[in-house]
């Protein structure tokens, strides 16, 4: 029995890697400086500006103080995926492999997504724009998953670019 469960966990693990991962690129032009638009989009509750009113993510409270640019790295955590910000979806433990101005790079693993990688540059555009991309790949968990979780990552992220152009649109004026 032993043996027959190793071999059918092997058996897995090559079908997870013949499989390509789930890979999706999102970009925006903002109107604002490359420091102004990192401070708010490296933090959790920058996130969730994003993605509410249809979705929160918890955290530990020390987590956007040590996210904010200049900190440094912080431990793994764990965080839930609140549906309207109040129904348990999904759970993610997430890790900063990369944490510096202008650019993360955060691995997690959760119940609906499994591995995912995700990372979010920050750079100085035109006329004092920043150009902001997004970079998910998300470990594939077969063709009809992957095609659910493509369409979701896709809406959501589309849905968190559009609400980033429209504050730094409306909230940041550069001084004349």
């Amino acid at each position: 029995m032993h043996r027959r469960r190793a071999r059918i966990r092997r058996g897995n693990d090559l079908l997870r890697a013949l499989r390509p991962p789930v890979e999706v690129e999102f970009v925006t032009a903002l109107e604002a400086p490359p420091a102004v638009v990192w401070d708010r989009v490296v933090r959790v509750t920058g996130a969730n500006d994003e993605l509410w009113p249809f979705a929160k993510m918890t955290r530990p409270s020390v987590v956007d103080r040590l996210t904010a640019p200049g900190h440094g790295g912080l431990p793994p955590f764990r965080s839930w995926f609140l549906l309207f910000g109040v129904v348990p979806i999904d759970r993610r433990t997430m890790e900063f492999e990369v944490l510096e101005e202008g650019r993360f790079v955060e691995s997690s693993t959760s119940w609906l997504n499994g591995r995912a990688r995700h990372e979010r540059t920050a750079i100085a555009g035109v006329g004092g724009s920043t150009v902001l991309t997004d970079r998910l790949v998300i470990e594939s968990r077969g063709r009809l998953v992957d095609a659910l979780i493509r369409a979701s990552v896709t809406q959501t992220f589309r849905r968190r670019h559009r609400r980033l152009r429209r504050h730094f649109q409306n909230a940041y004026r550069a001084p004349e």
